[in-house]
């Protein structure tokens, strides 16, 4: 199996599609996961996320998931523009067009806004996954690196290499996001396998000592799901919606659809703060009208 690329393609290098035959500019990378390289390109005026598989049956499988996403009508709708391949330095090379998402890390995103907007990420966050878990599938390796954060809090995920259908062996992971590593249940792709690292994610971003990093060391027999429950009671932002990390993380949700539920209603007890940056009054309003909107949206959602 090939697991990297010696090569990286340059900035201003041209990828041209075997059999679609578009071509895309190449503007800078933007990352490099397990499974592949992903670059900025440009086609025509518009800017698009190129990833470029390392294995082709694991980057075959990606695709068929993003295909099935992309064809529903969540807001996934859309995400996958084409998959092809082209020839490099003898090697047939399999890449995907996907969407590209303009935002911020949440850690960037809490420390320019305030962690007062926790509730409201996770409650986007958790959208997204019940709306991926809705055509069949758990996202599998969620984490930080994973999720990016838009405007108003709203939520994005990127790098669908872990995507795995319900039922099978999850097929990406990182270690202390996973239910297994915290003998807190299997590696088996169900929603609440998502639904554990969502909590153990949210628990990262209000994480200030950075403890969860250091238990990574932890011997394998001392590792429970106890040590995350005692981190989420001093967790002040989170304080709202513990009642539902505490069950994701008991494993005592099977369906996103009811976190979601109970998330929701907690979450909106109490709205972020602002920023207080020039024009604070009108983008207080904006920020209000962003709030009825979303919650209209979520009523219609929901019915």
């Amino acid at each position: 199996m090939t697991t990297s690329f010696e090569w990286s393609l340059s900035p201003g290098s041209i990828v041209q599609g075997r059999w679609n035959r578009n071509s895309y500019q190449v503007e800078r990378q933007l990352g490099e996961g397990a499974n592949g390289k992903v670059y900025l390109v440009r086609r025509n005026k518009s800017l698009y996320a190129l990833k470029i598989g390392f294995d082709p049956l694991d980057h075959q499988s990606e695709v068929n998931a993003l295909k099935t996403i992309s064809g529903s009508s969540t807001s996934f709708n859309g995400f996958l523009l084409e998959s092809d391949n082209f020839t490099r330095e003898g090697q047939d090379v399999s890449f995907c067009v996907i969407r590209y998402i303009r935002g911020k890390s949440i850690s960037e995103y809490l420390k320019q806004h305030g962690r007062d907007w926790l509730p409201l990420i996770g409650l986007h966050l958790l959208r997204k996954l019940n709306e991926l878990h809705s055509q069949g599938f758990v996202f599998g390796d969620l984490k930080p690196e994973n999720v990016l954060v838009c405007d108003y809090g709203s939520v994005e995920l990127i790098d669908f290499g872990g995507v795995t259908a319900k039922g099978r062996s999850v097929k990406q992971f990182t270690e202390v996001f996973d239910r297994g590593f915290w003998n807190a249940g299997s590696r088996s792709a169900d929603e609440a396998y998502d639904l554990f690292a969502f909590a153990v994610l949210l628990l990262s971003a209000a994480d200030r000592q950075r403890r969860l990093q250091g238990f990574k060391t932890m011997l394998p027999q001392n590792r429970n799901p106890e040590t995350l429950l005692d981190m989420l009671k001093s967790a002040q932002e989170l304080e709202p919606v513990a009642p539902v990390l505490r069950r994701a993380l008991q494993g005592q949700y099977s369906s996103s659809k009811q976190a979601l539920a109970d998330w929701r209603a907690r979450s909106m007890l109490k709205p972020p703060k602002t920023a207080a940056p020039t024009g604070g009054r009108w983008l207080k309003l904006c920020f209000a009208a962003s709030l009825v909107l979303f919650g209209a949206t979520l009523y219609l959602y929901w019915q």
